[in-house]
């Protein structure tokens, strides 16, 4: 073993022994002996590709704990003792984190030249993007795309560069395909947002954009897990971490986030840290293991109880979700919680409940569309038309371009407004129908038409989609000459807000 890995793992494996997180003194005093054995170790060494190995590793070691300069340096005399791809690329990714675009720029260059690792061509490709070279960047993220064909982040990084050449159509077919690969990554999301806006297409762009969050498509990169692997606190594991997963590698994070709770057993974000990106890259069960396990450490961890809420909402039984959700609000009074409790009293059809909890957030947050559309669901589900056509009415004012609120308040206004607000109601269904042709928008229609008496318009629109939930609803009551009591089916996904999905 090298002696900079040697005094890498030894470091860490003392300090985990003491289960605290290593000062920075003695991180730094680990360095520091690391480059002093290094040193006296290449004195003995002839062979340049063992000298370059050597000083290969002490760099990763500094690369690990985010000493960029010294990184470099020492990637630098590696590629001076005997180039390889490796030292190229790790020098180019050291560059890019210090901001050095174009120095990165050139070492990529050289490490796509001296091998076939394929994600050369991604990094080289995403920092041509940065300076604004639009056209090479699609050339390099293309020749990773055929090394990896089926990587979400590579299909990403090729609509942003279809997206600042102005091919906004491109970008949008590109970011659907991402989106197939990975569901769960709300970049993917909001990129598609944006395309779909650029298009024209609104009420798409409006249903992506619900679906944003902070996870990056991922991408696997063993090269930079070894870097990962090498470093020797709490703190620089979490960092570690954080940088790996919002560069879209779980692999990589999720090694750095062991790597911290092993380090500092007791210590609650590091805990925390694991637990959620294990939940976030599917791995429920490891995930809620690592959650209650920090919950013993703290019991009064609001984040803590959060995620466990968060963990358990799709499960069979929420009944612990929502009470660990009501706990979280217990020790802080925080919105995502407190939209979290609201959609799981909306999956647990207790209308009231959620009702309650989402005037609460309207009260906070009066400029938010969503918490009265929101609100105006759960009324319906409560039974309480008049409430909700107000609420939805007061969404649709807020953000007049989302076409899900309208065609919750068509179907609200059809069920329980007067004969006027029933006629409205059809003229503005017709509206979104010429705007955008879905089975939504004709069942919308299909409700309006029942609403003012056109019984048989209703049953052709309806009949055309007798699959779908809602068109049955419709059939069931034109079958039986009454009104539907609620504009959506009982097992409809417009119930269940997209904190559960």
């Amino acid at each position: 073993m090298l002696v900079a890995s040697g005094l890498a793992l030894f470091a860490a494996t003392s300090i985990a022994a003491q289960s605290t997180e290593a000062p920075e003194s003695t991180v730094a005093a680990t360095l520091r002996l690391a480059e002093a054995s290094v040193v006296e170790e290449l004195q003995g060494l002839e062979d340049g590709g063992r000298r370059a190995t050597a000083l290969g590793e002490l760099a990763m070691l500094y690369h690990a704990q985010d000493r960029l300069d010294d990184a470099i340096r020492h990637y630098q005399g590696a590629l001076r003792e005997q180039p390889a791809q490796r030292w190229h690329y790790l020098l180019g990714v050291a560059l890019a984190d210090r901001g050095d675009v174009d120095a990165a720029i050139a070492q990529y260059q050289r490490a796509a030249a001296s091998g076939d690792y394929p994600l050369v061509f991604y990094r080289l490709g995403q920092a041509l993007l940065v300076k604004g070279d639009h056209k090479a960047a699609q050339q390099a993220l293309q020749q990773a795309q055929t090394a990896l064909p089926d990587s979400a982040a590579v299909l990403t990084a090729l609509a942003d560069a279809a997206s600042a050449g102005g091919d906004w159509k491109q970008a949008a077919a590109l970011l659907e395909r991402a989106a197939k690969l990975e569901p769960n990554a709300g970049r993917i999301a909001y990129r598609l947002a944006i395309a779909l806006r650029q298009l024209g297409d609104l009420d798409a762009a409006a249903r992506w954009l619900q679906r944003r969050n902070s996870a990056a498509p991922t991408i696997e990169d063993p090269l930079l897990l070894d870097v990962a692997a090498k470093s020797l606190s709490v703190k620089f594991f979490l960092d570690a971490g954080d940088r790996a997963w919002q560069r879209g590698e779980p692999e990589e994070a999720l090694a750095a986030y062991r790597n911290a709770t092993k380090l500092a057993p007791n210590n609650i974000k590091a805990a925390l840290a694991l637990a959620q990106a294990l939940g976030a890259n599917g791995n429920t069960a490891a995930a809620l293991v690592e959650v209650r396990r920090a919950l013993t450490v703290e019991s009064a961890s609001p984040r803590g109880w959060y995620l466990l809420a968060h963990l358990l909402r799709n499960a069979e039984d929420i009944s612990e979700a929502v009470q660990a959700a009501e706990r979280s609000l217990e020790f802080s009074e925080d919105r995502a919680a407190r939209t979290l409790l609201a959609a799981l009293w909306m999956r647990a059809r207790k209308f009231d409940n959620a009702a309650a909890s989402y005037r609460e957030l309207a009260s906070r947050y009066p400029d938010a569309a969503y918490y009265r559309y929101w609100l105006g669901i759960a009324e319906l589900g409560h039974g309480q038309c008049p409430n909700a056509r107000q609420e939805l009415a007061s969404a649709v004012r807020l953000q007049a371009n989302w076409g899900q609120a309208h065609i919750a308040l068509v179907r609200a206004d059809s069920i329980c407004g007067d004969a006027e607000t029933r006629q409205d109601a059809r003229r503005r269904a017709v509206e979104l129908l010429a705007a955008t042709k879905s089975i939504d928008t004709r069942l919308t229609l299909a409700f309006a038409e029942l609403a003012v008496g056109n019984h048989e318009r209703a049953r052709v629109l309806a009949e055309t989609h007798r699959t779908h939930p809602d068109a049955t609803l419709l059939l069931d009551a034109l079958n039986s000459a009454t009104t539907p009591s609620r504009p959506f089916a009982k097992d409809s996904d417009w119930w269940l807000p997209p904190e559960l999905r």
